[in-house]
């Protein structure tokens, strides 16, 4: 079949929730052609595809703006998202020949002019080019967010005051996913200590500058007291056991499950559009009422009340920090160790109101 190419949006009428179920189907299926075909034609090898479905979402995103086919999307977790009404979860997100999609020429949504799974595939790998062959392949899903809020961020005037506050926490991910992931990062803890305080400042600013935000500040700052607190004290240490690691990546782990979740979950309520919003509100004022009502208070103190049987509390027994660096230039002097972890004892005690601020 010929690439093909397209002089006009096509409108697929109104959607509904079960429409928009069989339109990611066939845009799923489509990449997986598109995959097949890339590999066929040599732009890239198998083992080079990391398509996860962060970078999934972000082409049927895409897709979906170019031909203005009224999948419900807003400003949700990682960014512009549509709403998961899709069935298939298990659906590989490898190449597929055509001999193994069912419906290749056809559209589960059959009108005069819908776009069936072999037209979307061609809309990838013809239309999109070089930019998918970029999002399906870029090291780094969080690295490669960057350029995709840059370039993509909805771009009417309300949801594009976001774009700044959504690349600053793509850059903090960066630096949890390092910790939460790789198991030598504690070989230069005081890096990630230092490159965390730097990294959080944005973020905060950029939700600070959003009144509609104002219930998300304390989460962030308070998350991002007892993370640090947390990191210091590891830092102290010579090494950590397989427990303290695990700990420490589930206390991670809750920046994306309720802290970060809170703050797009918001942002969704100002920013959602397409078909279906109707059907997506309400579950989302519903989670945002949860998280208003101090949820992720009960979060961030099982952090805090769990800490102690990792030995990772600040108010345990002192040890001599370590100052786990590899490289030279990285290193810091004792004083400025011992700071880091003063830092971490002051951040609890703050906390909890012992400490008052200058």
């Amino acid at each position: 079949m010929q690439d093909i190419k397209y002089s006009q949006i096509r409108i697929y009428g109104m959607l509904t929730s079960g429409d928009e179920e069989s339109l990611l189907a066939d845009i799923k299926e489509g990449i997986q052609y598109a995959l097949f075909l890339g590999k066929e034609r040599g732009r890239f090898a198998e083992e080079d595809i990391r398509l996860d479905k962060i970078r999934l979402n972000k082409l049927q995103y895409i897709v979906n703006e170019d031909r203005d086919l009224g999948l419900t999307f807003g400003w949700y977790k990682y960014g512009p998202a549509p709403e998961d009404v899709t069935s298939d979860h298990n659906a590989s997100l490898m190449p597929a020949p055509g001999s193994e999609i069912s419906h290749l020429e056809e559209s589960r949504l059959p009108t005069r002019d819908s776009l069936s799974t072999e037209e979307f595939a061609y809309y990838f790998i013809s239309e999109l080019g070089e930019e998918f062959d970029k999002i399906v392949t870029a090291e780094n899903t969080k690295e490669y967010l960057e350029d995709f809020y840059a370039k993509y961020a909805p771009r009417d005037r309300y949801a594009a005051r976001y774009t700044d506050l959504y690349i600053a926490s793509a850059r903090l991910q960066q630096t949890l996913d390092k910790i939460k992931d790789d198991e030598s990062w504690h070989e230069d803890s005081t890096h990630y200590y230092y490159e965390l305080e730097k990294r959080f400042t944005p973020v905060i600013n950029e939700v600070a500058k959003h009144e509609e935000l104002e219930h998300t500040t304390e989460p962030l700052r308070e998350y991002q007291k007892v993370l640090t607190s947390v990191i210091a004290e590891a830092d102290a240490m010579e090494e950590l056991s397989s427990g303290q690691d695990a700990f420490i990546s589930n206390a991670v782990r809750k920046f994306y499950s309720t802290i970060w979740d809170f703050v797009a979950q918001e942002v969704s309520l100002k920013t959602m559009r397409g078909d279906n919003v109707d059907s997506l509100r309400p579950s989302v004022e519903a989670t945002v009422k949860t998280y208003r009502g101090g949820s992720w208070v009960d979060e961030l103190d099982s952090i805090r009340d769990r800490r102690g049987n990792s030995d990772l509390d600040p108010d345990r027994e002192p040890s001599e920090p370590q100052g786990n660096s590899e490289t030279e230039e990285q290193s810091i002097d004792e004083s400025l160790l011992n700071a880091v972890s003063r830092t971490g004892v002051e951040a609890i005690k703050r906390a909890e109101g012992e400490v008052t601020q200058e």
